[in-house]
């Protein structure tokens, strides 16, 4: 029997069968005499072969399923996606920018600043049968956004004497597609067990804002946003629970930037992660109910000298377990899907709101309030449905080749473009290495847009804080201001006298005012003079460029950087071009402060020539 052997290589049905036969033919040959279809040896062939076939596609499925290239079933591209340590999104918003205006008078030759409310985060605007909502707090007294980015306009309005009776302040802001809503559980003792998982009531949740739990079960009300954005009481979305450090804002501290917070790490074992079901529900786990070694100490010993046993003992902790006899609440937004995308001027409708006037006169906070009105200056774009297993497998791919660690100077950049919001954000940034040490060398806006090398103190440090979390130990990372250098235009051309000047010089000007715009323009980007050359040829009515003249202006109103290539005069600061070009090293960047004035467009005139 031991020498008895058996094809493995046959899977299918008639393969299986005829290998049967060949079997019993040499093993057995007294006891087949008949294989036709009628006989008994032919049915019991037919069921084997039938129930190994069966086995065999059982088999192939079940590790097909394991493989991310060919798995069918959402379940299974969902399991590896979480393997890998994807996130897979459910519905995605779509997002506008939408103007807020309101009118404020008049106080001297100024708007009365004290009538420059503030509308609250999670203030609804509507359009097209779709509600939006503000993402963070709008100031009107601020000229920038949270992110530190100027969007502020100001139009007096004016009597018929010529008398300003009051300004109209307009506020361009992000708004994103869905609903807030707060879900409340009272957790009872069967609750508190490690790795409580909790589903939220709707399918098209977009994700959770906040967490609070509170003692006692009688709540009939649901906490102000106040207590939402409060830390008692909160618990922290981490990407896994073993992560036990989460950025958040530190009130303790002043900020030197408007509208942007103070942020640091603190340690937490109140945490939790989310993620969507292959069926599209939102699930929350907390946590596992382990504490790292020092929370255990701090039961025992309330006072005394600190001891950090993170640096003698290895932390496992997965976050603490529910309190019994508590309420939790959980604040989430609704809404998304491919039907969110809207058109330009759609977002017209003032929703609920809750805009903060607070004036000396009441009358005039009223008459403030009632003058919010919105329009969204672009379409709102990036809403979709929940994505096919074809998208996810896409994602688990590409999420799999990303490191959440920065080893590499782009992952410096990409990690500081992940940072909230509310912590500021750099206009450009640039980032280098010297000897394991990484320069970070940013710069911001001033209140015109135009780039400045004044950083807020505030968002350095966020920075700092910020990647000290993902920097390899063996990296010292300094943050410092990098360099804007202005520039001014002396531009020679000759112009078709049947055409209108006025119109081709203010055309020429808008084409190096937009080749220089902030938006556009990166870091270490030079600048092909040939190129503006090229675009001013093209327009209407200019017959020729015959000069472009380009000078670095310095001190004063301008910034105090100066290029790196030759002056071909250094008295007027004329920069030497190089084939049409001028260079820039990666920590600089080109711009034109006063396009009115430092763009001059200068008319050639051609002399008839007589030829005998």
């Amino acid at each position: 029997m031991a020498n008895k052997k058996i094809s493995y290589t046959v899977r299918d049905f008639q393969s299986i069968r005829t290998e049967l036969i060949n079997f019993v033919r040499t093993y057995y040959p007294d006891l087949l005499a008949n294989v036709n279809d009628a006989s008994i040896f032919s049915v019991l062939l037919d069921l084997n072969a039938a129930v190994s076939d069966n086995l065999q596609f059982q088999i192939d499925r079940s590790i097909q399923e394991t493989v991310l290239q060919y798995a069918q079933q959402r379940s299974s591209v969902y399991n590896i996606a979480r393997t890998y340590g994807l996130k897979v999104p459910g519905q995605r918003p779509s997002v506008a920018l939408v103007d807020f205006s309101i009118i404020v008078p008049a106080f001297g030759d100024k708007e009365d600043i004290r009538y420059c409310g503030i509308l609250r985060r999670g203030s609804q605007v509507q359009g097209a049968g779709q509600t939006f909502e503000t993402v963070y707090d709008i100031d009107f007294s601020s000229p920038f956004n949270n992110e530190g980015f100027p969007n502020r306009t100001k139009i007096p309005n004016l009597d018929s004497n010529g008398i300003i009776l009051n300004y109209t302040i307009t506020k361009r802001e992000t708004v994103v597609n869905g609903i807030t809503k707060v879900f409340k559980r009272t957790v009872l003792p069967n609750d508190v067990v490690p790795f409580f998982e909790l589903f939220l009531p709707e399918k098209n949740v977009l994700g959770v804002t906040s967490v609070l739990l509170k003692d006692g079960t009688q709540y009939a009300n649901v906490p102000t946003d106040q207590e939402f954005l409060g830390a008692n009481g909160r618990w922290y979305e981490v990407d896994a629970l073993i992560q036990d450090k989460v950025f958040v804002e530190d009130p303790t501290k002043a900020t030197d930037q408007p509208g942007v917070k103070v942020g640091k790490y603190i340690s937490t074992s109140n945490k939790f992660i989310t993620e969507f079901t292959p069926e599209g529900f939102f699930k929350m786990t907390f946590g596992g109910g382990s504490q790292s070694a020092d929370e255990q100490l701090r039961e025992f010993a309330a006072t005394g000298n600190p001891l950090n046993l993170q640096k003698y003992s290895n932390n496992l902790a997965l976050g603490s377990t529910l309190k019994a006899n508590s309420t939790l609440f959980v604040q989430y937004r609704v809404g998304g899907g491919i039907s969110s995308n809207v058109g330009v001027n759609v977002i017209n409708q003032l929703g609920t709101i809750n805009f903060a006037v607070n004036g000396p006169s009441q009358s005039q906070n009223t008459s403030v309030i009632n003058s919010l009105n919105c329009t969204n200056t672009t379409a709102a774009i990036g809403g979709a449905n929940v994505p096919s297993v074809e998208e996810v497998r896409n994602y688990v791919t590409y999420n799999f080749a990303a490191q959440k660690r920065a080893v590499t100077i782009s992952d410096y950049e990409s990690i500081i473009r992940g940072m909230p919001s509310q912590f500021g954000a750099p206009a450009k940034v640039a980032i280098t290495e010297q000897d394991n040490k990484i320069k970070v060398q940013c710069l911001s806006y001033d209140s015109t847009g135009k780039l400045t090398n004044v950083i807020s103190n505030t968002l350095k440090s966020n920075l700092a804080n910020y990647l000290s979390n993902y920097r390899m130990i063996n990296d010292y990372v300094s943050i410092e201001s990098a360099q804007v250098i202005d520039l001014k235009f002396d531009v020679y051309v000759v112009l078709d006298g049947g055409q209108d000047q006025g119109t081709i010089i203010t055309q020429i000007v808008d084409i190096v005012t937009n080749y220089f715009a902030p938006s556009v323009r990166e870091m270490g980007q030079n600048i092909y003079v040939s190129e503006i050359r090229k675009d001013i040829q093209n327009l209407n009515g200019v017959v020729t460029v015959a000069q472009i003249d380009v000078f670095n202006q310095v001190g004063g109103q301008y910034s105090s950087s100066q290029t790196s290539q030759r002056y071909s005069n250094s008295d007027t600061k004329q920069i030497e071009l190089i084939d049409e070009t001028i260079f820039a090293e990666p920590t600089q960047t080109y711009q034109v402060r006063f396009p009115g004035k430092d763009i001059s467009v200068r008319v050639k005139n051609l002399k008839t020539v007589n030829f005998s």
